[in-house]
C-alpha cells in the first residue's frame, strides 16, 4: 500500500472515516478516486502517500553541518531555488 486516499462521510457528529487503498505507481487512480469523492459530495478528501521509493530515510528530520543524518553532503537551498544568488 502506497497512497490511501480518505474522505468523511455522512454529515456534522455523525460523519465516520472512510478511506481507499492504492499501489505506489497508481497516482492516476487514486487521483480519480478522490475526484469522485468530492463530486460526490464528501468532505475532508485527502491524499496520503508513502511511497517504497522515497528520497532519504524515514523520519528524517535535519541536516546538521551540511550532511544528512547518514553522512550525505546536502547543499540545496531555497533560496539558491529560486534564483537568489548565494554568497559564500
Amino acid at each position: 500500500m502506497g497512497i490511501v486516499v480518505y474522505w468523511l462521510e455522512g454529515e456534522g457528529e455523525e460523519a465516520s472515516p472512510a478511506c481507499e487503498f492504492f499501489a505506489s505507481a497508481s497516482l492516476a487512480q487514486a487521483l480519480a478516486c478522490a475526484e469522485a469523492q468530492r463530486r460526490a459530495g464528501h468532505r475532508h478528501v485527502s491524499i496520503s502517500t508513502e511511497l517504497e521509493d522515497h528520497v532519504g530515510k524515514a523520519g528524517v528530520a535535519a541536516v546538521e553541518g551540511g550532511r544528512t543524518p547518514d553522512g550525505q553532503a546536502y547543499d540545496w537551498s531555497k533560496a539558491g531555488r529560486a534564483g537568489k544568488v548565494r554568497r559564500r
